[in-house]
């Protein structure tokens, strides 16, 4: 983990403003998540000195909850989350959610 980025880290995704580890959001190495708070890909700060993530922090905050303690997303928030953990390169999330909505690849 690069010494750049704090143990806790203040975000603001979307507007939404969420406090997690740096360990969570770099729980699967290879993920573009993890590439961001790596040092691998930027990420920009907010005016407040937050990382700002340009997406829908209530769709947001079900990938943060599955990176802590592996919970689903309600079956109403499934496709978006799928969408997200896609684009986070979250194969693991995907492939689960994918497989709970019936769209297995």
């Amino acid at each position: 983990m690069s010494s750049d980025f704090p143990a806790v880290v203040y975000l603001n995704v979307g507007g939404r403003h969420l406090t997690t580890t740096l360990s969570t959001l770099t729980k699967y190495p290879n993920s573009k998540l993890a590439g961001m708070f790596s040092g691998r890909h930027p990420v920009a700060k907010d005016k407040d000195g937050r990382y700002f993530i340009d997406m829908d922090g209530d769709v947001f905050v079900h990938i943060l909850n599955f990176l802590r303690i592996g919970t689903m997303p309600p079956p109403e928030r499934a496709k978006e989350v799928r969408d997200y953990a896609s684009g986070f390169g979250l194969n693991v999330l995907f492939t689960a959610i994918a497989r709970k909505i019936g769209k297995a690849p």
